[in-house]
């Protein structure tokens, strides 16, 4: 099919089919979500249980061991790990990508189902949950409330009226309030008087039970109608608790409010939030999986409006905002790609000299993006930091076809006078083919991506996608609408009007000759660019004589950047400044929740008199970060979530580094951990830190030694001054050592003794209280001043497990048994139960110090598993240096370590599987090179032109590493892509190099005079589209504004390997084509004198045309 042809005789076609595209686009792009990142799918499945107050060990032994070994037994399984704290077991399981994460979590459910029958049978127990991982499922959002004096009533308006409102607004999939104080039904039982009326607190505790209860009793008729029965046991009130019979004793019934005060007040606080200073309850709202960031953090704005007009006294300070550093990242990409484009049709304005050349180019970039907007839609995508970058990579490489193109039509009006229309046909026709094969060997360096699994292929899967199919459509916009507006917008008259402009001003001398401001600037540059080429012919004439020289000194130069090398390092992805940061606050363990808030007090008052933070989230009891809701209740430890000010007059690592300073100043008996919220590296990786090393042993004891060792060593290694380790020091425990001989005998179970001590201490949530569809807990527990000691704690009664089926009956009797205070005999008051519990003694109960003796000793607080091995992790974030530097110091130090036998290191499974993806990623470039190899010998029908060609390749290199050393910037994924995408632009001028020589040697001329004259020919349109495509990167390149830097080392490595591989391609190519050529010839014992013509058709005349036509330097209008 004559393309050229068919564009400028059917322009009317052609117009209407890219319009079409173009108007699809649009209507597209308004239907686009918006959000951050692509939509990263993580094969993991999660196992959650919980059973309060249990310590670690005992989780590991009976929950976790269990789980760990049933889930292992799953298929394509690629880690287990786990963690089992105090009333807590997690369990990862990590599938190998590719894996169908859905039925993964089926086949996990049930096999957790299995390992349940062998837990433990108590009611606390908790059913374990399982759920697949989500990262983008994280907070968007975080109020702190405030504006209500009584925090109980605050938190129950936000439980039960704001949560469920702003959980209606569409994409919210949790509202959860979090600190603050709770409503609850607190029965505070007097231990004396449960003694002196022969009771327990599980007697108490269960007739609250017995007698709080709704009930259906059938149905009943009368007449014609028919009642449905109920039973109504509910309390009307909390007063009415206080009635409730306990028990009986002298034939008298008790009641509870005889034997403890029915208090309606509010938990026991164990988690203090504050905003800015105020006492203020958290509200976290997280997206659903598919939702858009944006629309839905916009929609819970509008929720909040109906909040505020139903509960105007309430007040909402924004402590975290998700969409905002989205929005900005947003439109700062956006920004990026427009002033790249605009420069890059800058620089073509500078090289055609002509406001309609430029037109016609230019309108390559809008068609080329508004089309891919259609691509985004219909594959589902969302408009991304990831695919922006793409577009507006994109930007400088969607003209340089249209420039390829245009530039040969104008040769061939100049050289063969022809009219705009024929040389629209003749010049689209003649390079269609060198078009073609340039631009599919950028598409085709991609395509290995494709083959990636892991994080790295689905982030960079779908930038693949926008740049391939941005560069297809530039491609046919290059063959279809620039012949069709060429044949149109081009004026012979004004080529005619730009000659005599261009003699007059060279016979005038370049002073008298009037001109306008803009046309000086042209004619300047124009003038500088004819010396350029100019002077090209000439160094290229002596590179063809010295060829060995050149390939030997440019490849050498090669080598010499490779010792720059390990001075750049390698990270996964550069930090993003998100505008916010966390500090983590860690007191030693056993600290009381009084002290920690203390200390975090202080910690907040020192980050909030920087003149640059705006909000200071205060969380004390909890590690809570934006990495979710809260995480197990710990007293010790304390958080501050940090909101920077949008006009912030330092950047984000720089207040890190102040804070941490004066908080190191200001702290003292407390550790303070300041870390960058890095919310890309967060979605990606599921976590902040970076860098772990992973120990592993059997005894705890010395597995914590060993690691607090190699923590200090490892804080030593510039750039991990804030390693840390998630196994801190032995936690104090108080335990009681149940004598099970004498308890047996005295009818008493270990079940009695951890119940009776549970409750006493902890309180037990005995049933609810309803109220106006509402219910709040009612708990049972000892009063907090009787029950700090061991002693109050030692008199707790216990009454026998068969003592408790019913209400126990107290009289007079006598009999020998054992005294309420210890051992004795005497007459006491004797216990008679419908149950005949003859076991019990005299008066009906024990006391604790009869069965159990009190231990002090010590418990790990968090006991991790690694694939069923016990390890402790030493985690931190590579600050101040690259990460593969790090990595390399640790490995040096790690290598030092004489561990005793049966403990070993490694390096945890993310940096492992990171590596894995690398080494993908380095397959990928010898796949995409051999794929252009295959593609360019198909092009030429040789297996000899593809190597010259791709000889140029490691000429990149030289860019990207001087690139990458001089801007400080670390070789990590996006430098790679860039990598990647160099491939494919050198290889295209190299294509329009020896595609044109061919061309020329076909037509009769000899070898070096087709070299001399096709390398100046196409040294304009190589010039022009490398310098549009490095000055559409400059944005990308400088960072500008949040979300850039991700970008900005692919923009640098592209920028610097363009220019140098550009710069040595045009002598290199020549160089190496002229060679291969001479051991083709020689192969095949050719003799020819390739200085002269070789075909019969290639006559003086035809030569002298060519050169004319080179050497005629009419610049188009």
């Amino acid at each position: 099919m004559n393309i050229g042809k068919f564009s400028v005789t059917r322009p009317v076609t052609v117009t209407m089919r890219i319009a079409a595209l173009v108007l699809l686009g649009v209507v597209c792009l308004t239907k686009l979500p918006i959000d951050l990142l692509p939509k990263i799918s993580v094969p993991t499945v999660l196992v959650l249980t919980q059973w309060p107050n249990v310590a670690p060990e005992e989780m590991e032994t009976q929950i976790t061991r269990p789980l760990e070994q049933a889930v292992s037994s799953a298929s394509n399984i690629y880690n287990v790990s786990s963690s089992s704290t105090q009333g807590n077991s997690n369990i990862r399981v990590q599938f190998n990508y590719g894996t169908d994460i859905g039925q993964a979590a089926v086949d996990v459910l049930q096999l957790v189902e299995r390992a349940r029958q062998r837990f433990p049978t108590d009611p606390t127990l908790q059913t374990p949950v399982v759920f697949k991982l989500d990262p983008s499922q994280l907070p968007i959002l975080i109020y702190g409330v405030s504006g209500e004096k009584d925090p109980a009533k605050l938190k129950a308006i936000l439980n039960n009226q704001v949560a469920p409102i702003l959980q209606s607004a569409n994409g919210v999939a949790s509202a959860v309030a979090t600190g603050g104080a709770d409503r609850a039904i607190i029965v505070d039982v007097d231990p004396d008087k449960l003694r002196s009326y022969h009771l327990s607190l599980s007697t108490v505790s269960k007739r609250i039970v017995e007698e709080n209860l709704n009930l259906p009793a059938g149905i009943a008729k009368q007449s014609d109608t028919e009642y449905t029965i109920r039973s109504i046991g509910d309390f009307n009130n909390p007063q009415e608790i206080a009635s409730v019979p306990v028990g009986t004793f002298n034939g008298q019934n008790v009641s509870l409010g005889q034997v403890a005060t029915v208090r309606d007040a509010q938990q026991e606080i164990r988690l203090s939030t504050r905003l800015n200073g105020e006492a203020a309850v958290g509200m976290i709202i997280v997206k659903q999986s598919e939702a858009n960031t944006v629309d839905t953090a916009n929609n819970v704005r509008e929720k909040l409006k109906q909040v505020s007009k139903l509960y105007p006294n309430l007040k909402f300070g924004l402590a975290y905002d998700q969409s905002e550093f989205i929005t900005h990242s947003i439109d700062d990409v956006k920004f990026s790609a427009i002033v790249g484009g605009g420069l890059a049709i800058v620089i073509l304005m500078m090289f055609l000299r002509n406001f309609r050349s430029t037109l016609v180019v230019a309108l390559s970039i809008p068609i080329s993006i508004f089309s891919t907007f259609t691509l985004l839609y219909f594959c589902g995508f969302t408009l991304n930091n990831i695919s922006l970058s793409g577009l507006s990579l994109a930007t400088g490489l969607i003209v340089d076809d249209a420039v390829v193109v245009l530039e040969n039509i104008f040769r061939h009006i100049e050289r063969d006078k022809k009219s705009p229309s024929e040389a629209a046909i003749s010049g689209t026709n003649e390079i269609t083919s060198a078009v073609f094969a340039s631009t599919i060997t950028i598409m085709v360096v991609f395509l290995p991506l494709f083959l990636i699994k892991g994080q790295s292929g689905q982030l960079f899967t779908q930038f693949a996608l926008v740049v391939i199919f941005s560069i297809g459509i530039s491609l046919l916009d290059a063959l279809t609408v620039v012949p069709m507006l060429a044949s149109r917008l081009i004026k012979q008259d004004q080529i005619d009007a730009e000659r005599e402009h261009h003699e007059k001003r060279h016979s005038a001398g370049g002073d008298t000759y009037k001109r306008s401001l803009i046309m000086i600037i042209f004619d300047w540059f124009g003038d500088r660019f004819d010396n350029l080429d100019s002077g090209y012919r000439k160094s290229l004439e002596w590179a063809l004589k010295h060829r060995w020289r050149v390939i030997i000194g440019a490849f050498g130069l090669t080598i010499a950047s490779g010792f720059l090398i390990p001075f750049i390092g390698s990270e996964v992805l550069p930090q993003t400044d998100s505008g916010n940061f966390n500090v983590t606050l860690r007191l030693p363990i056993g600290t009381a929740l009084t002290k920690t808030d203390e200390t975090v007090k202080i910690a907040e008052d020192v980050v909030r008199k920087n003149p640059d933070v705006e909000t200071v989230f205060a969380a004390s009891g909890t590690t809570l970060s934006l990495r979710g809701t809260t995480t197990t209740l710990t007293p010790y430890q304390g958080s501050l979530t940090v909101r920077l000010k949008e006009d912030r007059k330092k950047q984000t690592q720089e207040i890190i580094k102040d804070v941490q300073k004066q908080l190191g100043q200001k702290l003292s008996g407390a550790r303070a951990i300041v870390t960058p919220y890095d919310l890309v590296t967060q979605i990606i990786s599921g976590g902040n830190q970076n860098i772990e090393i992973d120990i592993y042993g059997t005894d705890l004891p010395q597995l914590a030694k060993i690691s607090r060792e190699v923590l200090t060593q490892v804080r030593t290694v510039p750039g991990m001054e804030n390693a840390d380790t998630n196994v801190q020091d032995a936690t104090p425990e108080l335990q009681f050592k149940v004598d099970r001989q004498k308890a047996l005998q005295l009818g008493i179970n270990f079940t009695d003794v951890a119940s009776a001590l549970n409750t006493a201490t902890n309180g037990t949530l005995s049933s609810y209280y309803r109220e106006n569809g509402f219910q709040y807990p009612i708990y049972v527990q000892l009063p907090e001043g009787q029950r700090k000691s061991v002693e109050q704690l030692l008199d707790l009664p216990l009454t026998p497990t068969s003592a408790q089926s019913s209400i126990g009956t107290t009289g007079a009797g006598s009999g020998n048994g054992s005294g309420a205070a210890g051992g004795g005999t005497g007459n006491a008051a004797g216990v008679v139960s419908s149950s005949s519990a003859t076991t019990a003694p005299g008066n009906g109960y024990v006391l604790l110090r009869q069965v159990a003796q009190p231990v002090i000793t010590t418990g790990p607080n968090e006991i991790t598993r690694q694939n069923s091995q016990r390890y402790i992790a030493i985690t931190s974030i590579a600050q101040g240096r690259s990460q593969s530097e790090v990595l390399a110091d640790l490995q040096k130090l790690m290598a030092q370590q004489k561990l005793p036998a049966g403990y070993y290191w490694d390096f945890g499974v993310q940096q492992k599987q990171r590596a894995q993806e690398y080494g993908g990623l380095g397959l990928s470039v010898l796949l995409a090179i051999a794929l252009i190899y295959m593609l360019l010998a198909s092009q030429f029908e040789s297996f000899l032109y593809p190597l010259t060609i791709l000889a140029t390749v490691p000429l990149s290199i030289i860019g990207v590493v001087l690139g990458l050393f001089l801007t400080g910037r670390a070789f990590g994924l996006t430098a790679f892509i860039g990598l990647l995408l160099l491939v494919g632009i050198v290889v295209k001028n190299g294509i329009l190099l020896i595609e044109y020589t061919n061309q020329l040697r076909e037509r009769g001329m000899g070898r070096t005079e087709a070299v001399l004259t096709a390398s100046p020919t196409r040294l304009r349109p190589i010039l022009m589209t490398t310098s549009a495509a490095i000055l559409g990167m400059i944005p990308l390149a400088l960072a500008y504004g949040r979300g850039t830097e991700t970008q900005a080392p692919l923009a640098t490595a592209v920028i610097g390997g363009l220019t140098t591989s550009t710069l040595l391609t045009l002598f290199v190519v020549p160089c190496v084509y002229t060679l291969l050529d001479d051991f083709g010839r020689w192969v095949q014992k050719d003799k020819r004198d390739l200085s002269r013509p070789t075909l019969v058709e290639a006559t003086p005349a035809a030569i002298e045309a060519e050169k004319a036509g080179k050497e005629e330097k009419v610049t188009a209008s």
